[in-house]
């Protein structure tokens, strides 16, 4: 959509870009002229709030006189299961803007669980400042009951966890999985036995790469892999679970590494670092160094045993899931 004095908010997941504004028509009666780029979103988030999808946004507006603008909204949101998300709410709001800044905020219920899910749309016009604004070409919000993600310009960051035994703790302990999450949409698929790509041992579930093809739904934008306790090098196929999960959507893998307990360990370790120097779509979670001096664990030093642990666990996987989140943002 492109018509002067509206600014189709288009950005991806997580964003927090600058905003180019188009150069008016000096002639034209209240034009404002605006180098390209003078316009910025300083703020631009969406967050699952107990239950709630909660909209932020913040737009530095650099010669937009003060006064009223009009931000018309859509919300979308539902379970990460479905692969259509439900119409939340809808409507327009006088939003002031006032020392050429513009702050909208929004939050409309979807429902409790980090497995939810879902987005905003907006476009703000400015004709009512007396601002002739447009901006580049944006794709039109959507228009029905439901949409697909990809429809939605501003969604909370989804990501999904695959763990074997080890990373499977976080059901041991009460709210580990919620501190994880924080307030992301989060999936978590963490089985004892698994195996990364490799016929798992009893009571036999499915390998991760199987997890994720079969997975319905939203993968999400960011997948963590906490497997290889259960496995060895010669059959821990990275790149069979690299090519899955791009098509399934995701931006980005954060793997962690093992604790090296045993040499095949430290052999697994090494493939995934390699695999990072190869390719910028891992991030390495160095879970090996960051427990070093971590206590809590079982004697096998790779199981946790205590509420501590598990939850340096959790606190560590949010720490790099939100790190993988800024990293897109900023590509």
């Amino acid at each position: 959509m492109r018509r002067a004095g509206v600014i189709a908010i288009a950005l991806a997941t997580t964003a927090i870009a600058p905003m180019a504004v188009a150069q008016m028509d000096p002639a034209a009666p209240g034009a404002i002229t605006a180098p390209s780029g003078a316009a910025a979103t300083t703020t631009d988030t969406v967050r699952l709030v107990s239950g709630w999808l909660v909209r932020d946004l913040r737009m530095t507006l650099p010669g937009v006189p003060d006064g009223t603008a009009t931000v018309t909204w859509q919300a979308y949101g539902g379970a990460r299961s479905a692969t259509r998300l439900a119409r939340l709410g809808h409507g327009r709001a006088a939003v002031p803007v006032r020392g050429g800044h513009l702050v909208f905020h929004r939050r409309v219920r979807v429902g409790v669980g980090f497995g939810r899910s879902g987005g905003f749309c907006e476009q703000v016009d400015l004709a009512s400042v007396g601002a002739a604004v447009t901006m580049p070409a944006a794709p039109d919000c959507p228009d029905g009951d439901t949409t697909t993600r990809d429809r939605l310009p501003a969604r909370v960051t989804e990501f999904s966890m695959y763990s074997d035994s080890a990373g499977a703790a976080l059901f041991e302990s009460s709210g580990a999985t919620s501190r994880a999450a924080g307030n992301m949409s989060a999936v978590f698929d963490l089985k004892v036995c698994r195996r990364l790509t490799y016929l798992p041992c009893p009571p036999n579930p499915v390998s991760a790469l199987t997890a994720i093809r079969s997975q319905p739904g939203s993968v999400g934008d960011i997948a963590v892999i906490d497997v290889g306790y259960n496995d060895w090098a010669q059959v821990y196929g990275i790149g069979s679970v690299v090519s899955a999960l791009r098509a399934r959507g995701v931006k980005r893998v954060v793997w962690l590494t093992l604790r090296e307990r045993q040499a095949s360990y430290g052999s697994i370790n090494a493939m995934i670092r390699s695999a990072a120097k190869r390719n910028r779509f891992i991030q390495v979670a160095d879970w090996n160094a960051a427990s070093a001096g971590l206590g809590g664990f079982a004697p096998d030093g790779v199981h946790l045993s205590t509420v501590s642990a598990i939850n340096a666990l959790a606190d560590f996987v949010h720490a790099q899931v939100a790190k993988a989140a800024r990293q897109l943002a900023a590509s």
